[in-house]
């Protein structure tokens, strides 16, 4: 049986004062309606892109909701979902195979996915807006396309302008800029299991801390859904991941060009508003 994620207090509560605040904030507007599929009944996989931050994530999650008319269900890493357990009421769940399907056969049309992972969040100001997905150990992520294939679903990529710089983490910036983060990573490929304890004290690390040290700022940010994708005839599954990777990176850069920059981001917002005031004038 399908649940009502966005009945749920906090998702409500969220929704309805903080969901509009931050709209207003960051200037906020949604694109490429038309690339989502007509079909009500259609299984949909968003797939995206993970900043340093998670306020686009709740953001993504409801704009999506507005969209297809219901709250989509977020695969999150299972060590995130053990310590957060709270994130259940949020629509969210672990990101395995079985329960991604188990959510889509109770009657959940959609789910969300980020395959950069927190390899992707945590890699550093210098990455920003690179796409490469791969687990810590080298390997190729193609979970989500095994999953879009096992559950009849179309790819649908959601990229966001201005994404990593809706917030700046001064922590982030030092650990970047004193190479404090590129010291961390060197003890994340340890062997024998030591890596692997260091990578997830790492993830938990970054996902209980970044809200609370992570300064908002009011940049101009656009969502946009890209045009769905399907594997086609006998495309494997590793082929059909690679397409959909580099679709998506190509997406994320017409979206962002350059990578990351404040100073682009913020005049997006203040320089077009002092431009339309003055052809009002």
């Amino acid at each position: 049986m399908r649940v009502d994620h966005a009945a749920s207090w906090p998702y409500a509560l969220l929704y309805a004062y903080v969901y509009p605040l931050l709209v207003w904030f960051f200037a906020w507007s949604v694109q490429g309606d038309e690339h989502l599929p007509a079909d009500p009944t259609r299984r949909i996989l968003f797939v995206g892109y993970h900043s340093d931050h998670n306020w686009d994530i709740m953001m993504m999650s409801m704009a999506i909701k507005d969209a297809i008319g219901e709250a989509p269900i977020g695969l999150l890493h299972r060590t995130i979902m053990l310590f957060h357990p709270w994130l259940r009421r949020m629509g969210c769940i672990p990101g395995t195979k079985a329960n991604a399907l188990a959510a889509y056969e109770r009657g959940h049309r959609a789910c969300i996915v980020l395959p950069g992972g927190a390899e992707e969040a945590v890699a550093g100001f210098e990455n920003a807006y690179k796409v490469d997905w791969k687990s810590t150990s080298g390997r190729a992520r193609t979970g989500f396309a095994k999953l879009a294939i096992a559950a009849n679903a179309v790819v649908v990529p959601v990229v966001i302008q201005n994404q990593q710089e809706m917030c700046f983490n001064p922590i982030f910036f030092l650990c970047n800029v004193t190479r404090l983060s590129r010291a961390y990573d060197s003890l994340m490929r340890l062997p024998y299991g030591i890596g692997w304890t260091f990578w997830q004290l790492k993830g938990v690390l970054w996902l209980t801390l970044n809200c609370g040290t992570s300064i908002p700022l009011p940049v101009r940010t656009t969502l946009r859904f890209g045009p769905a994708l399907k594997p086609r005839k006998h495309e494997s599954t590793a082929v059909f991941a690679k397409r959909v990777e580099r679709k998506y990176a190509q997406l994320l850069t017409r979206a962002n060009p350059g990578g990351l920059n404040y100073a682009r981001a913020l005049g997006d917002r203040f320089h077009r508003r002092r431009g339309a005031s003055k052809k009002s004038r």
